[in-house]
């Protein structure tokens, strides 16, 4: 999965240690219920508590939220997933 920031920038993601980093460095818009949501979720999956694909939701509804556009395929064209647990 990928991201497109304001800025043009696009960042791949690949675990949900990416997402976390891209929620708190790069978010365009800060202090979101679903952005903090995403946060939480990304610091309990590091810690083994929470699910990848549950990370992966939130993350989505984190970027609904903040207009944020995502891409499914990777920087390869591979059509990975950022939050699979198999990446």
């Amino acid at each position: 999965m990928s991201i497109d920031l304001d800025s043009g920038e696009r960042l791949v993601l690949r675990s949900p240690q990416d997402a976390l980093y891209a929620l708190v460095s790069d978010w365009p818009v800060n202090g979101g219920v679903h952005q903090q949501r995403a946060i939480d979720f990304c610091r309990a999956w590091l810690a083994g508590r929470m699910p990848a694909e549950t990370v992966r939701q939130a993350f989505i509804l984190a970027a609904l939220e903040a207009g944020v556009s995502i891409n499914d395929d990777d920087e390869d064209g591979a059509g990975s997933s950022v939050l699979n647990p198999s990446v």
